[in-house]
């Protein structure tokens, strides 16, 4: 018999419908490795005048085939055998992040959501896209992962160039951080950060201790939680300290904010605030460095308070007043709407994530 030809035929007798005849023939045809793994079985439109049957039949049959996980469809190559003994991927989600991978927040909450994905079956490939304030931003990375089949893409944090690559891709996407709501077509979800609940309950907690004065600090157009001291009746400012130029370490952060602190003490050193809050953990821990080497006291002399990621908070003598957020703990609640809607349960989105505060002995 020839390559090209079927080893098998239908039977118009047989008691068997023609769909399973040819169900059956494929079937029996791979497991006697006529059609290997990896090797494409002839399409429908081959398959149905080779077999004397109509095209629906053969179509039916095949899609059959690959619900049963005997083969799977190829972009420009067909319905190839899949090799039965090797990791089969219900499909593949992309993740796009902003940054570089220096982030805590980002690397932890990333490989937790990976091992939920990966656990429950689905490819997790993902990609850095920077936006540049030019507008010229550099796609060409996203652009060879849109090659590749991809179920649904995550993206982290507000990253316009990337949402309106993928809707004009028509790759469906859940952003991951957005403030507002995304417009563009193709957006299945939407997860936002509310910062706004801790930073009420922050406020509350600082005006029952007797805060009258704040000072917010943090670098880079840090959240302002301004309009929850405000509301309490405890008069804030702002901060921002500059952080040098390629220096945005953890290390660079903290070194920055150790310095900054060190100059402004010789100067308000008898003129603090009631309270000093940190927009972000390695700037608190630098200023806490700078405020021991000063001999200032915390709580006594000024109380503080921090954001915080749950694991990688600031270390002090005293347990300290904080917004945390929790990366493992928010990644299990987003894989589980990702989840859901990826199998096709309603409901999951919108979906907000909460950070707590949490009472210490700085306020």
């Amino acid at each position: 018999m020839e390559r090209k030809r079927v080893p098998f035929s239908v039977n118009p007798n047989d008691a068997r419908t023609l769909v399973d005849q040819v169900a059956d023939g494929l079937r029996s045809a791979i497991a006697d490795g006529w059609y290997r793994p990896g090797e494409a079985v002839p399409p429908s439109r081959d398959l149905a005048p080779l077999l004397g049957v109509s095209r629906r039949v053969t179509k039916t049959a095949l899609e059959r085939l690959a619900r049963e996980g005997f083969i799977i469809s190829r972009p420009r190559i067909g319905s190839v055998v899949r090799d039965r003994a090797a990791k089969q991927w219900l499909g593949n989600v992309l993740f796009v992040q902003r940054s570089s991978g220096r982030t805590y927040y980002v690397n932890v909450f990333t490989a937790a959501l990976r091992a939920r994905l990966v656990k429950a079956g689905w490819l997790f490939t993902q990609v850095t896209v920077t936006p540049n304030p030019d507008g010229k931003t550099d796609m060409s990375e996203l652009g060879l992962h849109l090659t590749h089949p991809v179920s649904l893409a995550v993206v982290m944090f507000n990253n316009p160039p990337v949402e309106s690559a993928l809707s004009r891709a028509g790759v469906p996407f859940v952003a991951l951080g957005n403030g507002g709501s995304v417009r563009c077509k193709g957006c299945r979800g939407r997860v936002r950060y509310d910062r706004a609940t801790a930073a009420a309950e922050l406020a509350t907690a600082a005006a029952a201790a007797g805060v009258k004065t704040a000072l917010q600090v943090g670098w880079e157009n840090f959240d302002d939680v301004g309009a929850a001291f405000l509301k309490a009746g405890i008069c804030s400012s702002k901060w921002n300290i500059a952080v040098p130029p390629g220096g945005k370490s953890p290390e660079a952060v903290s070194f920055a904010v150790r310095d900054a602190f060190a100059e402004w003490l010789e100067r308000n050193v008898d003129d603090l605030p009631d309270l000093i809050y940190f927009s972000d953990d390695h700037a608190c821990t630098g200023a806490l460095a700078a405020l021991s080497a000063a001999g200032v006291r915390v709580p006594e002399d000024v109380r503080i308070a921090t954001w915080s990621n749950l694991g990688n908070g600031p270390v002090f003598s005293k347990p300290l007043a904080r917004l945390e957020i929790d990366p493992e703990g928010d990644a299990e609640k987003f894989a589980d709407a990702l989840l859901a809607h990826l199998e096709g349960r309603s409901g999951s989105f919108p979906l907000t994530i909460v950070p707590a505060f949490r009472n210490g002995a700085t306020l």
